[in-house]
């Protein structure tokens, strides 16, 4: 059931990790055993709250059963992550009768002023425990949320699979995308709301605009201006390999204009993968890695007037010899001159992560790309990389293994940052996580920026279970291993 909770904010405490560690457990499972913690989201609101919301499996009855029954929680902080909730307030509120028994998974979070909004793939409807897309919301802040979930995939009786919502949230309005079987391959939906969570309208709107249900359509990204403006970014095999794909809405996702093909040349002449997108007023940036010169190469594509018009042809990101290295996994960020593009990349051995600035959606690029791992090049795995930007200050993170000096997996989670837009970056890269390099695993880092203040969010192995991780730095600090006391 939900807490309806008014509480007063206290430091979260880690127990004995705390003797050993400026990282903070927010899970509120110090000490716990047996339970797993995972797939960390966060978002910091203009009013100074800030929440993480991640998927664990305490509530599963068999923990030994290797089935990880899982439930979604949130965490909150309303004085910018100085201090949180000792206890994390769960959100799935699955019917008694299977209680303990379904999954609820993969959530995603989104906030603006004091209102929050979770979704999340969920298996309470039916008997082939099919997912269904579920979302909870709080207008106080994250005090306290409903006693019922919302089901925004109108698929009560759990006949098909929804997956992989994404959600962005601006003024009184929210806008939930996924992509859903209801008619055969996978198509694109979205439900919103312009009333703070009052109304979700009528049905789920579709997205793409082939044939329903006669094409694998998948993975959708979005974002919104403000003003009624919503872009939706997916990948699309209607023309045999993988395009992508975007539709422009005007109307707040009530409908959408036809879709538009990004990735140029040819329809379907390669697979083209996991776009990404980031909107700056009316400049809207969307990012792949795709196969059309043999190995994968990083494309953007952009648009001038909010979504409605794109280049011809995408402008390529990575500037190695195009097809021969793999460039994968890229993210972008809206930056206030233009848009921030890092990716992973094998082009000197192991992987390592690049940035490219552009301040016009890739018709011009400020110099060549800058290595933001400052390891030895190639010389460890580099993977999993994200961008932040908030005024003149980006942020890039990733994880790496450049002490797993036994290579049994362990890595570490690592930033650069620069002050003045992406231009200039330090010599040294900076390590987040303040346990032992190399002793664990540190993954699905999350991070938020407020003018010098950076805050990283991670699941983390050093106790044995994953627990939920946060660390707060000024810009050029980072973790520092502090031996337990003897």
């Amino acid at each position: 059931m939900h807490l309806w909770l008014f509480w007063t904010m206290v430091a979260c405490t880690g127990g004995a990790e705390e003797e050993r560690t400026i990282d903070r457990i927010v899970d509120g499972l110090a000490g716990k055993k047996d339970i797993e913690s995972a797939v960390p989201r966060s978002c910091k609101s203009d009013t100074g709250q800030m929440y993480v919301v991640w998927q664990d499996d305490r509530n599963d009855p068999n923990h030994d059963d290797k089935k990880h029954i899982n439930s979604v929680f949130i965490n909150s902080s309303s004085d910018g992550g100085v201090t949180w909730l000792p206890s994390p307030i769960q959100l799935n509120n699955p019917p008694p009768g299977v209680e303990g028994t379904v999954s609820a998974t993969n959530p995603a979070v989104a906030c603006a002023g004091d209102m929050v909004y979770v979704v999340w793939e969920d298996e309470r409807d039916g008997d082939l425990k099919y997912k269904n897309i579920y979302l909870d919301y709080s207008t106080n802040g994250g005090r306290e949320f409903l006693q019922e979930d919302i089901m925004l995939d109108a698929d009560e009786s759990g006949a098909a699979m929804s997956l992989s919502p994404q959600i962005f949230a601006v003024g009184d309005a929210a806008y939930v995308t996924w992509f859903d079987q209801v008619n055969g391959a996978y198509d694109i939906f979205m439900r919103s709301t312009v009333d703070r969570g009052d109304h979700w309208g009528e049905a789920p709107v579709r997205v793409d605009g082939d044939e329903a249900g006669t094409a694998y359509s998948a993975n959708p990204r979005l974002v919104a201006d403000g003003g009624g403006g919503v872009v939706v970014t997916w990948e699309d095999r209607r023309n045999g390999n993988s395009d992508i794909f975007a539709a422009f809405s005007g109307d707040n996702g009530r409908s959408f204009m036809g879709d538009i093909r990004l990735d140029g040349g040819e329809p379907g002449e390669a697979n083209s993968f996991l776009p990404q997108i980031a909107q700056n007023g009316s400049s809207v940036y969307v990012v792949w890695h795709d196969e059309r010169n043999g190995a994968s190469d990083v494309f953007m594509n952009s648009s001038g007037d909010g979504g409605q018009n794109w280049q011809v042809e995408p402008f390529r990101v990575d500037s190695d010899s195009e097809g021969v290295n793999n460039s994968l996994n890229p993210r972008v960020a809206a930056t206030s001159g233009g848009a921030a593009v890092v990716w992973q990349d094998n082009r000197l051995g192991g992987n390592d992560i690049y940035f490219r600035l552009t301040p016009n959606g890739g018709g011009d690029w400020a110099g060549e790309e800058v290595r933001m791992d400052t390891d030895a090049g190639g010389s460890a795995q580099s993977f999993d990389p994200t961008v932040i930007s908030a005024g003149d200050k980006v942020v890039v993170g990733w994880r790496e293994f450049r002490d797993d000096s036994e290579a049994v997996g362990n890595n570490d989670i690592y930033y650069n940052y620069s002050k003045d837009g992406g231009e200039t970056w330090p010599n040294n890269d900076t390590i987040i996580n303040s346990s032992i390099p190399g002793i664990t695993y540190a993954t699905d880092l999350s991070l938020q920026l407020e003018k010098e203040k950076l805050s990283a969010f991670w699941a983390d192995g050093r106790s044995g279970w994953s627990r939920i991780y946060v660390a707060q730095y000024k810009l050029g600090d980072g973790g520092v291993y502090v031996p337990p006391k003897e």
